[in-house]
């Protein structure tokens, strides 16, 4: 595993991304699911800020961009949401995303913690909450070291 990109990075993101399009039972369960979804990272090991764009068709990742700065980054923090162009964005620390890639948290439990910021339509999310919890379930298969 000394091969194994670190969480949250962009070589992270990217085995992430091939993951989710190769996982036949998200596939499955996102296959209705084109719409944009940001999450950012605060305060990685590494000192980093770190936000990922991920533009789905179909259930598929069609689209990745990734943001990363210095921590903590105003640019990135501050950054307004479009509400128009994006379904949802969270944003949490990088504990919370460990304990959510763990299994220790799941995605209705960080939606209501306070230390995971969500925007967007909360009944569009919750909808959508099977794609989330898939994204998930992925993201914690992927091989990676924390």
């Amino acid at each position: 595993m000394a091969d194994a990109p670190h969480y949250w990075t962009p070589a992270f993101i990217e085995a992430f991304v091939e993951a989710i399009n190769d996982d036949e039972d998200f596939q499955h369960t996102a296959r209705k699911f084109s719409d944009t979804i940001i999450f950012r990272c605060l305060d990685t090991p590494d000192g980093k800020d770190i936000e990922a764009t991920y533009e789905f068709d179909e259930g598929e990742i069609v689209s990745v961009e990734i943001w990363e700065e210095d921590a903590p980054s105003a640019e990135l923090r501050d950054d307004p949401f479009n509400k128009k162009t994006t379904m949802a964005r969270a944003t949490a620390p990088y504990p919370v995303w460990v304990k959510l890639d763990k299994g220790e948290m799941n995605a209705l439990q960080a939606i209501t913690s306070p230390d995971y910021e969500v925007e967007g339509p909360k009944l569009k999310i919750m909808a959508n909450i099977g794609v989330l919890n898939g994204m998930g379930d992925v993201a914690a298969k992927v091989e990676k070291t924390y």
